[in-house]
């Protein structure tokens, strides 16, 4: 899969990915990807840029998707999302100085946020040819107190930190970076080979590596984390909700977007109370009782997959300490 093919998977379905910017500036065709949790299925990408005959190519649909997005906010009919993302697909095509402007807008709307904060970071490094000091490292280090396990923070930074020749703060994020990944990926791979390159190794993960720490008798158990979303579904919306799907999720008010527990059910199933617990969550490294400030929230679309021009009804919520939420589903 070649990088515009990555980039143009991340930008469609909103996944994380490592430093655009900063990868494409230092001419490297591998950046590291997120890992994408095993329930999402993306359509297979071949390995060649050949496109059907008389298929838009990827930059042309780059461009379009801007025009959308630049006449929804003309039209003050855009939500934040849409403003990163028009980030992203200016960052595509390489207009670094757009790419930034827009995520410098972002970031006037939601400070603490990451989806705004790391890439500005990232462009912001192309933009002064590569180099991450200065303003890149402040916006990092922002990042890094909203969530000190942000994988594309720990990769930025310690590049920044070798650029500034201090290969042990290099090694230390990089080394916190190697046992986010799972055991085994091509990432933690990466990240060993990363820190060989500077003469280091992984530290023993019991060194202040970020590593969860083994449940003692005082943390609070498991069950206690569970998610109650109480429904007020009226018989008229029941009778509309039939082939419809919905998504009832749980995620990161500041951190990533991705859901950090989810269930898909058909939408003439929903019920008057749904339980998301630790076992809907997508991805083992990722707990609710790992995120102290969550936000709960529930999607219906007219399709079976998550599709935001198919969507006919969204609501979220900031995560009360009785973690109960009640929505009204109507549209």
């Amino acid at each position: 899969m070649t990088l515009t093919q990555r980039i143009i998977l991340a930008v469609l379905f909103i996944i994380p990915i490592f430093a655009i910017g900063f990868f494409i500036a230092q001419g490297d065709e591998e950046p590291f990807l997120e890992e994408v949790p095993a329930k999402q299925n993306l359509p297979a990408v071949s390995n060649s840029d050949a496109l059907p005959p008389n298929h838009p190519d990827p930059q042309t649909q780059i461009r379009a998707m801007i025009e959308e997005i630049k006449q929804k906010m003309a039209l003050k009919q855009h939500e934040f999302a849409d403003i990163i993302l028009l980030g992203r697909a200016y960052m595509m095509l390489k207009d670094f100085h757009k790419a930034a402007e827009t995520f410098e807008e972002a970031l006037l709307i939601e400070p603490n946020s990451l989806d705004a904060l790391l890439p500005l970071a990232d462009v912001l490094g192309v933009v002064q040819e590569g180099q991450l000091t200065g303003r890149p490292y402040e916006l990092l280090q922002r990042a890094l107190k909203i969530d000190p396990n942000a994988p594309m923070a720990l990769w930025l930074i310690g590049n920044a930190e070798m650029q500034m020749n201090n290969p042990e703060q290099a090694a230390e994020y990089w080394t916190k970076l190697y046992y986010y990944f799972p055991e085994g990926s091509d990432n933690r791979m990466k990240i060993k080979q990363q820190l060989a390159s500077i003469g280091k190794e992984p530290a023993p993960q019991a060194i202040n590596t970020g590593a969860e720490p083994a449940q003692t008798e005082t943390q609070t158990p498991v069950a206690n984390q569970s998610i109650l979303i109480m429904l007020d579904i009226s018989p008229e919306i029941k009778e509309k909700l039939k082939g419809t799907t919905a998504f009832i999720y749980a995620k990161s008010q500041t951190g990533m977007p991705m859901p950090i527990v989810a269930k898909k059910i058909p939408g003439e199933a929903l019920t008057s109370a749904i339980t998301l617990t630790e076992a809907d969550q997508l991805r083992p490294d990722r707990k609710l009782k790992d995120i102290a400030n969550i936000k709960v929230g529930i999607k219906i679309s007219h399709q079976k997959n998550v599709d935001n021009k198919a969507e006919i009804f969204r609501i979220e919520e900031n995560l009360p300490e009785s973690r109960k939420v009640n929505f009204v589903i109507q549209f």
